[in-house]
């Protein structure tokens, strides 16, 4: 990665050195310096507000964000921000409480917020494409012979990915891996035209994948490439996830899964540039609404 790509500690204290110019930079992203009555918004002193210097009217400009009525300075926002961005196999709470010298309630709550700001977008994936299922979390011991796998599975949540090799990729929690929950996620998120779909021999596609250009590997025969068909690169993305969330989240709930998912899949989708990926990052944050 060069060094225009990358994005420092030192880059940080630089562009972001205090409250002032953060606070600056979050009502540049979202208002106008020229007032409607043609005055000029100028910040008031020790406050996250701006006034027109004519009529008097004041801005907040972290209002609707998730910045809002937050006693934490934004200084210290901003540099969790950076965390977060750097953090490709996850930051933990009580890592960023350490790094930011908050309780632990404060940076739960900033990195639930960040999290839950992303999502992944409306845009259907296409091209070469591998798709495939995962299942994370709930241990359960299977018995012998796994006479109890049923019960096991269970316990566990259910996740439907697809990558565009080179490109983009999505990643959903869903109910269950049955061929009409893979057909919704192909609906939503797979277009036909100009996708080639790649999976494994799984017979759920059969059906629901009747529209696509369907090649697949059958893992049941030991067969995992077959020229340039395989599920590698969806495969490894589950491995790093399943990795992350083992060493540095230890434990995650299904009711929190999905926004970790969606943290996972920004970070994949803007996996080749720390400096873009933060400022694509904080320009989500600073522009979407809690």
């Amino acid at each position: 990665m060069s060094k225009a790509t990358k994005y420092s500690l030192v880059d940080l204290k630089h562009d972001f050195p205090d409250d002032a110019t953060t606070v600056g930079f979050i009502f540049e992203a979202r208002h106008n310096r020229k007032c409607s009555c043609g005055g000029t918004y100028k910040r008031l002193k020790d406050r996250r507000q701006f006034q027109c210097g004519k009529c008097r009217f004041q801005i907040a400009p972290t209002t609707g964000t998730i910045f809002h009525k937050s006693d934490t300075p934004l200084s210290l926002w901003f540099h969790a921000i950076w965390v977060f961005s750097n953090a490709k196999s996850g930051i933990s709470a009580k890592e960023m409480e350490r790094q930011l010298g908050v309780t632990y309630k404060t940076a739960w709550r900033i990195l639930k917020l960040i999290r839950t700001a992303l999502g992944q977008g409306v845009k259907k994936l296409k091209g070469d494409l591998e798709m495939d299922e995962a299942y994370f979390g709930g241990h359960h011991y299977a018995g012998k012979n796994n006479k109890n796998m049923g019960a096991a599975m269970s316990k566990k949540a259910t996740v439907i990915g697809a990558v565009e090799r080179g490109g983009s990729m999505k990643a959903e929690v869903t109910p269950n891996a049955q061929a009409e929950t893979i057909g919704q996620f192909l609906g939503k998120n797979v277009a036909q035209d100009g996708t080639r779909l790649l999976t494994d021999e799984s017979n759920r596609y059969n059906t629901v994948a009747k529209g696509y250009d369907r090649h697949m590997v059958n893992h049941s025969k030991s067969e995992f490439v077959r020229g340039d068909v395989h599920v590698n690169h969806i495969e490894t993305f589950w491995a790093h996830v399943k990795r992350s969330m083992k060493g540095t989240h230890k434990v995650i709930s299904k009711q929190y899964l999905q926004s970790y998912l969606d943290g996972f899949v920004f970070h994949y989708n803007n996996r080749s540039n720390d400096n873009q990926r933060f400022v694509d990052l904080l320009s989500i944050l600073v522009s979407s609404s809690k």
